[in-house]
Protein backbone atom coordinates (compact mmCIF):
# COMPACT_ATOMS: atom_id res chain seq x y z
CA UNK A 1 0.00 0.00 0.00
CA UNK A 2 1.67 3.13 -1.11
CA UNK A 3 1.38 6.12 1.22
CA UNK A 4 -1.62 8.10 -0.90
CA UNK A 5 -3.52 5.66 1.64
CA UNK A 6 -6.38 6.12 4.31
CA UNK A 7 -7.19 3.62 7.02
CA UNK A 8 -10.92 2.90 7.52
CA UNK A 9 -12.30 2.11 10.86
CA UNK A 10 -14.24 -1.38 9.89
CA UNK A 11 -12.06 -2.13 6.34
CA UNK A 12 -8.84 -1.33 7.35
CA UNK A 13 -6.29 0.28 5.16
CA UNK A 14 -7.73 0.88 1.87
CA UNK A 15 -6.30 3.66 -1.38
CA UNK A 16 -6.83 7.14 -0.96
CA UNK A 17 -9.20 7.47 -3.61
CA UNK A 18 -11.37 4.57 -2.75
CA UNK A 19 -14.87 5.29 -1.18
CA UNK A 20 -16.26 3.69 1.37
CA UNK A 21 -20.04 2.68 0.91
CA UNK A 22 -22.69 0.52 2.48
CA UNK A 23 -24.21 -1.90 -0.17
CA UNK A 24 -27.49 -0.25 -0.59
CA UNK A 25 -26.25 3.20 -1.90
CA UNK A 26 -24.86 1.46 -5.14
CA UNK A 27 -27.01 -1.65 -5.50
CA UNK A 28 -30.61 -2.50 -5.88
CA UNK A 29 -31.38 -5.46 -3.42
CA UNK A 30 -34.30 -7.61 -3.58
CA UNK A 31 -34.68 -10.34 -0.90
CA UNK A 32 -36.75 -13.00 -1.75
CA UNK A 33 -39.73 -14.95 -0.10
CA UNK A 34 -41.69 -17.86 -0.90
CA UNK A 35 -43.82 -17.87 -3.95
CA UNK A 36 -47.69 -18.27 -3.74
CA UNK A 37 -47.28 -21.01 -6.13
CA UNK A 38 -44.54 -23.44 -7.12
CA UNK A 39 -45.22 -26.52 -9.23
CA UNK A 40 -42.69 -29.37 -10.41
CA UNK A 41 -42.68 -30.05 -13.75
CA UNK A 42 -40.68 -30.75 -16.73
CA UNK A 43 -42.39 -28.17 -18.94
CA UNK A 44 -40.42 -25.21 -17.50
CA UNK A 45 -43.79 -23.63 -16.83
CA UNK A 46 -43.00 -19.99 -15.04
CA UNK A 47 -39.87 -19.21 -14.05
CA UNK A 48 -37.67 -21.24 -12.36
CA UNK A 49 -37.53 -21.03 -8.54
CA UNK A 50 -34.39 -20.78 -6.72
CA UNK A 51 -34.87 -21.15 -2.62
CA UNK A 52 -31.05 -21.39 -1.59
CA UNK A 53 -30.24 -23.42 0.99
CA UNK A 54 -31.11 -26.76 -1.16
CA UNK A 55 -30.89 -24.88 -5.17
CA UNK A 56 -27.84 -22.69 -4.72
CA UNK A 57 -26.10 -22.49 -7.31
CA UNK A 58 -28.25 -25.05 -9.21
CA UNK A 59 -28.77 -22.45 -12.70
CA UNK A 60 -31.18 -25.12 -14.02
CA UNK A 61 -31.88 -26.99 -10.67
CA UNK A 62 -32.39 -30.94 -11.04
CA UNK A 63 -35.83 -31.40 -8.77
CA UNK A 64 -37.68 -28.78 -11.79
CA UNK A 65 -38.89 -26.52 -9.54
CA UNK A 66 -41.14 -23.46 -11.29
CA UNK A 67 -42.92 -20.61 -10.23
CA UNK A 68 -46.05 -20.19 -12.02
CA UNK A 69 -46.80 -16.86 -10.12
CA UNK A 70 -43.70 -15.29 -10.14
CA UNK A 71 -42.82 -12.67 -7.24
CA UNK A 72 -39.95 -11.73 -6.13
CA UNK A 73 -37.52 -11.88 -9.39
CA UNK A 74 -34.11 -11.85 -9.73
CA UNK A 75 -33.04 -10.79 -13.65
CA UNK A 76 -30.07 -12.73 -16.02
CA UNK A 77 -26.61 -11.10 -14.47
CA UNK A 78 -27.88 -10.13 -10.73
CA UNK A 79 -25.89 -11.17 -8.23
CA UNK A 80 -27.70 -13.77 -5.73
CA UNK A 81 -26.56 -13.88 -2.31
CA UNK A 82 -27.43 -16.54 0.14
CA UNK A 83 -29.11 -15.16 3.44
CA UNK A 84 -30.18 -18.14 5.25
CA UNK A 85 -27.47 -21.19 5.89
CA UNK A 86 -25.16 -21.53 4.19
CA UNK A 87 -24.78 -17.45 4.62
CA UNK A 88 -22.48 -15.47 1.83
CA UNK A 89 -22.59 -18.08 -1.09
CA UNK A 90 -22.37 -16.01 -4.29
CA UNK A 91 -23.44 -16.82 -7.50
CA UNK A 92 -24.34 -14.84 -10.32
CA UNK A 93 -27.77 -15.32 -12.43
CA UNK A 94 -27.48 -16.68 -15.87
CA UNK A 95 -31.26 -16.34 -16.16
CA UNK A 96 -34.04 -14.71 -15.01
CA UNK A 97 -35.67 -16.57 -12.30
CA UNK A 98 -37.57 -16.30 -8.61
CA UNK A 99 -36.17 -16.39 -5.63
CA UNK A 100 -37.77 -18.00 -2.23
CA UNK A 101 -36.19 -16.50 1.21
CA UNK A 102 -32.87 -18.06 0.88
CA UNK A 103 -31.71 -15.93 -1.50
CA UNK A 104 -31.58 -12.22 -2.33
CA UNK A 105 -30.84 -10.61 -5.54
CA UNK A 106 -28.60 -7.65 -5.64
CA UNK A 107 -28.22 -5.48 -8.97
CA UNK A 108 -25.75 -2.77 -9.03
CA UNK A 109 -26.44 0.71 -9.81
CA UNK A 110 -24.60 3.04 -12.16
CA UNK A 111 -21.31 3.65 -9.67
CA UNK A 112 -20.94 -0.09 -9.56
CA UNK A 113 -19.84 -2.94 -11.64
CA UNK A 114 -21.88 -6.12 -10.87
CA UNK A 115 -18.65 -8.39 -11.57
CA UNK A 116 -17.01 -6.24 -9.14
CA UNK A 117 -19.50 -6.88 -6.25
CA UNK A 118 -19.74 -10.35 -7.10
CA UNK A 119 -16.33 -10.90 -6.31
CA UNK A 120 -16.07 -8.14 -3.67
CA UNK A 121 -19.06 -10.16 -1.94
CA UNK A 122 -16.91 -13.34 -2.46
CA UNK A 123 -13.82 -12.14 -0.50
CA UNK A 124 -16.81 -11.30 1.56
CA UNK A 125 -18.00 -14.23 2.68
CA UNK A 126 -16.42 -15.09 6.18
CA UNK A 127 -17.66 -11.61 7.08
CA UNK A 128 -20.80 -12.09 6.14
CA UNK A 129 -21.25 -15.66 7.51
CA UNK A 130 -20.09 -13.64 10.86
CA UNK A 131 -23.06 -11.27 10.99
CA UNK A 132 -25.93 -13.92 10.83
CA UNK A 133 -28.40 -14.48 14.04
CA UNK A 134 -31.25 -17.06 15.11
CA UNK A 135 -31.45 -20.17 17.28
CA UNK A 136 -32.61 -22.88 14.64
CA UNK A 137 -30.27 -22.00 11.69
CA UNK A 138 -28.13 -18.19 10.62
CA UNK A 139 -29.42 -16.04 8.52
CA UNK A 140 -28.69 -12.07 7.47
CA UNK A 141 -32.05 -9.47 6.73
CA UNK A 142 -32.52 -6.67 4.04
CA UNK A 143 -30.96 -4.09 6.71
CA UNK A 144 -27.43 -6.66 7.28
CA UNK A 145 -26.80 -6.77 3.31
CA UNK A 146 -28.38 -2.56 2.79
CA UNK A 147 -26.25 -1.79 5.61
CA UNK A 148 -23.29 -3.46 3.91
CA UNK A 149 -19.86 -1.78 4.05
CA UNK A 150 -17.87 -2.04 0.75
CA UNK A 151 -15.00 -0.40 -0.43
CA UNK A 152 -15.70 1.23 -3.70
CA UNK A 153 -12.58 1.82 -6.35
CA UNK A 154 -13.71 3.88 -9.47
CA UNK A 155 -15.44 2.56 -11.90
CA UNK A 156 -13.09 2.12 -14.54
CA UNK A 157 -10.74 0.28 -11.75
CA UNK A 158 -13.81 -2.08 -10.57
CA UNK A 159 -14.07 -3.38 -14.22
CA UNK A 160 -10.17 -3.57 -14.36
CA UNK A 161 -10.17 -5.51 -10.96
CA UNK A 162 -12.96 -7.92 -12.29
CA UNK A 163 -11.43 -8.57 -15.85
CA UNK A 164 -8.60 -9.88 -14.08
CA UNK A 165 -10.32 -12.12 -11.74
CA UNK A 166 -12.60 -13.45 -14.33
CA UNK A 167 -9.16 -13.94 -16.36
CA UNK A 168 -8.26 -16.03 -13.70
CA UNK A 169 -11.64 -18.07 -13.52
CA UNK A 170 -11.67 -18.49 -16.87
CA UNK A 171 -8.53 -20.21 -16.88
CA UNK A 172 -9.60 -22.36 -13.92
CA UNK A 173 -12.36 -23.37 -15.73
CA UNK A 174 -10.50 -24.11 -18.98
CA UNK A 175 -7.78 -26.28 -17.29
CA UNK A 176 -11.43 -28.13 -15.57
CA UNK A 177 -11.84 -29.04 -19.26
CA UNK A 178 -8.83 -30.12 -20.25
CA UNK A 179 -8.64 -32.63 -16.99
CA UNK A 180 -12.63 -33.92 -17.89
CA UNK A 181 -11.46 -34.59 -20.82
CA UNK A 182 -8.07 -36.15 -19.86
CA UNK A 183 -10.13 -38.59 -17.59
CA UNK A 184 -12.60 -39.28 -20.45
CA UNK A 185 -9.53 -40.17 -22.57
CA UNK A 186 -8.93 -42.55 -19.84
CA UNK A 187 -11.21 -44.26 -19.44
CA UNK A 188 -11.75 -45.09 -23.27
CA UNK A 189 -7.96 -46.25 -23.28
CA UNK A 190 -8.99 -48.64 -19.96
CA UNK A 191 -12.49 -50.07 -22.12
CA UNK A 192 -9.84 -51.14 -24.76
CA UNK A 193 -6.20 -52.39 -22.60
CA UNK A 194 -8.72 -53.93 -20.49
CA UNK A 195 -10.72 -56.19 -23.74
CA UNK A 196 -8.20 -56.55 -25.77
CA UNK A 197 -4.90 -55.68 -24.48
CA UNK A 198 -1.38 -53.19 -25.23
CA UNK A 199 -2.48 -53.04 -29.24
CA UNK A 200 -3.57 -50.33 -31.24
CA UNK A 201 -7.04 -50.17 -32.49
CA UNK A 202 -6.59 -51.02 -36.03
CA UNK A 203 -5.45 -54.27 -34.37
CA UNK A 204 -8.32 -55.27 -31.83
CA UNK A 205 -10.39 -57.18 -34.38
CA UNK A 206 -7.94 -59.90 -34.50
CA UNK A 207 -6.90 -60.19 -31.40
CA UNK A 208 -8.76 -63.65 -29.81
CA UNK A 209 -11.04 -62.82 -27.36
CA UNK A 210 -12.51 -65.03 -24.47
CA UNK A 211 -15.91 -64.34 -22.12
CA UNK A 212 -15.24 -64.43 -18.51
CA UNK A 213 -17.21 -64.06 -15.21
CA UNK A 214 -15.89 -60.17 -15.82
CA UNK A 215 -16.38 -59.59 -19.12
CA UNK A 216 -14.63 -60.03 -22.82
CA UNK A 217 -10.56 -60.72 -22.25
CA UNK A 218 -8.10 -61.56 -24.72
CA UNK A 219 -7.65 -65.78 -24.49
CA UNK A 220 -4.50 -65.78 -23.40
CA UNK A 221 -5.15 -63.61 -19.87
CA UNK A 222 -6.14 -65.32 -16.90
CA UNK A 223 -9.06 -64.58 -14.43
CA UNK A 224 -7.74 -64.88 -11.04
CA UNK A 225 -8.91 -63.60 -7.93
CA UNK A 226 -7.10 -61.11 -5.76
CA UNK A 227 -5.40 -63.21 -3.07
CA UNK A 228 -3.76 -65.25 -5.71
CA UNK A 229 -2.03 -62.31 -7.19
CA UNK A 230 -1.07 -59.94 -4.09
CA UNK A 231 0.23 -60.07 -0.53
CA UNK A 232 -2.16 -58.36 1.82
CA UNK A 233 -0.58 -56.43 5.28
CA UNK A 234 -3.84 -55.10 7.20
CA UNK A 235 -2.59 -56.48 10.71
CA UNK A 236 0.08 -53.55 10.32
CA UNK A 237 -2.31 -50.86 10.63
CA UNK A 238 -2.76 -48.73 13.26
CA UNK A 239 -5.73 -46.35 13.29
CA UNK A 240 -4.51 -42.83 15.28
CA UNK A 241 -7.66 -40.43 16.25
CA UNK A 242 -7.77 -36.79 15.92
CA UNK A 243 -5.99 -36.26 19.19
CA UNK A 244 -3.29 -38.67 19.21
CA UNK A 245 -2.46 -37.13 15.56
CA UNK A 246 -2.05 -33.34 16.61
CA UNK A 247 0.60 -34.89 18.94
CA UNK A 248 2.62 -35.95 15.84
CA UNK A 249 2.68 -33.62 13.63
CA UNK A 250 5.31 -34.41 11.22
CA UNK A 251 6.13 -35.15 7.27
CA UNK A 252 5.04 -38.35 6.73
CA UNK A 253 1.80 -39.24 5.12
CA UNK A 254 -1.47 -40.69 7.39
CA UNK A 255 -3.42 -42.45 4.80
CA UNK A 256 -7.37 -43.61 4.84
CA UNK A 257 -9.75 -45.18 2.75
CA UNK A 258 -9.77 -41.96 0.11
CA UNK A 259 -6.45 -41.06 0.35
CA UNK A 260 -3.81 -39.13 2.83
CA UNK A 261 -5.49 -37.77 5.54
CA UNK A 262 -3.31 -35.99 7.54
CA UNK A 263 0.77 -35.71 8.26
CA UNK A 264 2.25 -37.56 11.29
CA UNK A 265 6.34 -37.94 12.54
CA UNK A 266 6.15 -41.62 12.03
CA UNK A 267 5.63 -44.22 9.53
CA UNK A 268 5.15 -47.89 9.51
CA UNK A 269 5.12 -48.62 5.67
CA UNK A 270 8.19 -48.24 3.89
CA UNK A 271 7.93 -49.15 -0.15
CA UNK A 272 4.91 -49.42 -2.77
CA UNK A 273 1.95 -50.64 -2.21
CA UNK A 274 -1.56 -50.49 -3.31
CA UNK A 275 -4.07 -48.81 -0.74
CA UNK A 276 -7.83 -50.75 -1.27
CA UNK A 277 -11.12 -48.54 0.54
CA UNK A 278 -12.17 -50.96 2.70
CA UNK A 279 -15.26 -48.75 3.93
CA UNK A 280 -16.36 -45.45 3.30
CA UNK A 281 -14.89 -45.68 -0.42
CA UNK A 282 -15.78 -45.51 -4.04
CA UNK A 283 -15.92 -48.99 -5.34
CA UNK A 284 -17.88 -48.27 -8.84
CA UNK A 285 -16.50 -48.72 -12.28
CA UNK A 286 -13.69 -46.10 -12.87
CA UNK A 287 -13.84 -44.93 -9.49
CA UNK A 288 -10.84 -44.25 -6.90
CA UNK A 289 -11.69 -47.56 -5.11
CA UNK A 290 -7.70 -47.54 -4.83
CA UNK A 291 -4.98 -45.68 -5.12
CA UNK A 292 -0.81 -45.94 -5.40
CA UNK A 293 1.65 -44.67 -2.10
CA UNK A 294 5.30 -44.94 -2.36
CA UNK A 295 7.70 -44.27 0.43
CA UNK A 296 7.03 -44.21 4.11
CA UNK A 297 3.88 -43.40 5.09
CA UNK A 298 1.26 -44.88 7.84
CA UNK A 299 -2.27 -46.56 7.02
CA UNK A 300 -5.28 -46.66 9.67
CA UNK A 301 -7.52 -49.00 9.38
CA UNK A 302 -10.28 -48.02 6.56
CA UNK A 303 -7.75 -49.12 3.82
CA UNK A 304 -6.96 -52.76 3.32
CA UNK A 305 -2.67 -52.22 2.40
CA UNK A 306 -2.20 -54.32 -0.49
CA UNK A 307 1.08 -55.79 -2.23
CA UNK A 308 1.54 -56.98 -5.85
CA UNK A 309 3.31 -60.91 -5.76
CA UNK A 310 6.02 -59.27 -8.22
CA UNK A 311 6.35 -62.08 -10.23
CA UNK A 312 2.63 -62.42 -10.90
CA UNK A 313 1.48 -59.01 -11.01
CA UNK A 314 2.70 -55.35 -10.97
CA UNK A 315 1.41 -52.89 -8.11
CA UNK A 316 0.61 -50.25 -10.45
CA UNK A 317 -1.49 -52.62 -12.88
CA UNK A 318 -3.12 -53.99 -9.71
CA UNK A 319 -4.50 -50.00 -9.13
CA UNK A 320 -5.31 -49.84 -12.08
CA UNK A 321 -7.51 -52.76 -12.63
CA UNK A 322 -9.13 -52.36 -9.21
CA UNK A 323 -10.19 -48.56 -10.71
CA UNK A 324 -11.46 -50.12 -13.86
CA UNK A 325 -13.61 -52.82 -11.98
CA UNK A 326 -16.94 -52.20 -10.98
CA UNK A 327 -16.43 -53.71 -6.88
CA UNK A 328 -19.45 -52.10 -5.80
CA UNK A 329 -22.03 -55.39 -5.93
CA UNK A 330 -19.36 -56.89 -3.49
CA UNK A 331 -19.78 -54.04 -0.91
CA UNK A 332 -21.58 -55.08 2.28
CA UNK A 333 -22.77 -53.11 5.39
CA UNK A 334 -24.73 -50.22 6.18
CA UNK A 335 -24.79 -46.64 3.90
CA UNK A 336 -20.70 -46.30 4.72
CA UNK A 337 -20.00 -49.29 3.13
CA UNK A 338 -17.66 -51.78 3.77
CA UNK A 339 -15.08 -54.24 1.73
CA UNK A 340 -14.33 -57.23 3.80
CA UNK A 341 -10.47 -58.58 3.52
CA UNK A 342 -12.52 -61.87 3.21
CA UNK A 343 -14.59 -60.68 0.43
CA UNK A 344 -11.53 -58.15 -0.95
CA UNK A 345 -9.48 -61.55 -1.62
CA UNK A 346 -12.07 -62.94 -3.75
CA UNK A 347 -12.01 -60.21 -6.08
CA UNK A 348 -12.14 -61.50 -9.84
CA UNK A 349 -8.65 -59.89 -11.50
CA UNK A 350 -7.78 -59.67 -15.26
CA UNK A 351 -4.19 -60.65 -15.30
CA UNK A 352 -2.05 -60.92 -18.57
CA UNK A 353 1.50 -61.89 -18.76
CA UNK A 354 4.02 -59.43 -16.72
CA UNK A 355 4.80 -57.56 -20.02
CA UNK A 356 1.22 -56.67 -21.32
CA UNK A 357 0.75 -55.65 -17.35
CA UNK A 358 4.02 -53.32 -17.98
CA UNK A 359 3.00 -51.87 -21.44
CA UNK A 360 -0.62 -51.62 -20.27
CA UNK A 361 0.62 -49.48 -17.14
CA UNK A 362 2.78 -47.07 -19.10
CA UNK A 363 0.19 -46.28 -21.32
CA UNK A 364 -1.95 -45.14 -18.55
CA UNK A 365 0.36 -43.54 -17.00
CA UNK A 366 1.10 -41.48 -19.61
CA UNK A 367 -2.51 -39.76 -18.81
CA UNK A 368 -2.29 -39.94 -15.62
CA UNK A 369 0.54 -37.83 -15.79
CA UNK A 370 -1.29 -35.31 -18.15
CA UNK A 371 -4.23 -35.14 -15.52
CA UNK A 372 -1.87 -34.80 -12.55
CA UNK A 373 -0.02 -31.58 -14.63
CA UNK A 374 -3.27 -30.54 -15.71
CA UNK A 375 -4.77 -30.19 -11.33
CA UNK A 376 -1.47 -28.95 -10.41
CA UNK A 377 -2.03 -25.98 -12.64
CA UNK A 378 -5.69 -25.73 -11.69
CA UNK A 379 -4.11 -25.73 -7.60
CA UNK A 380 -1.70 -22.99 -8.79
CA UNK A 381 -4.42 -21.11 -10.86
CA UNK A 382 -6.89 -21.40 -7.50
CA UNK A 383 -4.12 -20.16 -5.63
CA UNK A 384 -3.45 -17.67 -8.07
CA UNK A 385 -7.04 -16.36 -7.32
CA UNK A 386 -7.40 -16.08 -3.81
CA UNK A 387 -4.03 -14.06 -3.74
CA UNK A 388 -5.19 -11.77 -6.30
CA UNK A 389 -8.63 -11.63 -4.78
CA UNK A 390 -7.51 -10.39 -1.30
CA UNK A 391 -4.84 -8.41 -2.66
CA UNK A 392 -7.24 -6.53 -5.25
CA UNK A 393 -9.92 -6.02 -2.86
CA UNK A 394 -8.09 -4.35 -0.59
CA UNK A 395 -6.04 -2.24 -2.53
CA UNK A 396 -2.40 -4.10 -1.98
CA UNK A 397 -2.97 -4.39 -6.31
CA UNK A 398 -3.77 -1.62 -8.07
CA UNK A 399 -4.96 -2.30 -12.15
CA UNK A 400 -6.49 0.10 -14.46
CA UNK A 401 -5.60 2.72 -17.12
CA UNK A 402 -3.68 4.58 -14.53
CA UNK A 403 -1.90 1.75 -12.84
CA UNK A 404 0.50 -0.63 -14.34
CA UNK A 405 0.74 -3.24 -11.87
CA UNK A 406 -2.10 -5.94 -13.68
CA UNK A 407 -0.83 -9.47 -13.01
CA UNK A 408 -0.41 -12.18 -15.34
CA UNK A 409 -2.55 -15.49 -15.37
CA UNK A 410 0.16 -17.68 -16.34
CA UNK A 411 0.56 -20.36 -13.60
Amino acid sequence: MSENAHEHPDLGPLPEDWQVVRLGEVAQIEMGQSPPSITYNSEGIGLPFFQGKADFGDIYPTTRKWCSSPNKIAEKDDILLSVRAPIGDVNIATQRCCIGRGLTAIRAGAKSDSKYLFYHLLFSQELLESKGTGTTFKQINKETVTHFLIPLPPLAEQRAIAHVLTSIQRAIEATEQVIAAARELKKALMRHLFTYGPVPPAEAESVPLQETEIGTLPVHWQVVRLGEVADIFDKQRIPLNEQQRAKMKGIYPYCGANGIVDYINDYIFDGEYVLLAEDGGYWGAYEPSSYLMRGKFWVNNHAHVLKGKSDICTNYFLHLVLNYLNISPLIGGDARGKLTQAVAKRIPIPLPPLPEQQRIAEMLAAVDEKIQAEEQRKAALQSLFRSMLHHLMTGKVRVGAQHHSAPTTEA
